[in-house]
């Protein structure tokens, strides 16, 4: 596994984006409920990123 980091980054973004959802769950409406779905929006793409550069990377290794 050449790619660890991502992995670690992964989890530990799935757990902003979880805490994230908590914070948009608890706060009803205003900054907290926008920003709790901004922040757990940016995690999802990042942890699609982080998908994307890791099977670039395999692929990459490959050939």
């Amino acid at each position: 596994m050449q790619n660890v980091n991502n992995w670690i980054l992964g989890a530990f973004a799935a757990l902003l984006a979880v805490g994230a959802l908590y914070v948009t769950a608890r706060a009803g409406h205003g900054v907290g409920y926008y920003g709790g779905l901004a922040m757990f929006v940016f995690c999802v793409l990042f942890i699609l990123y982080l998908m994307k550069t890791t099977f670039d990377h395999q692929e990459r290794a490959k050939h």
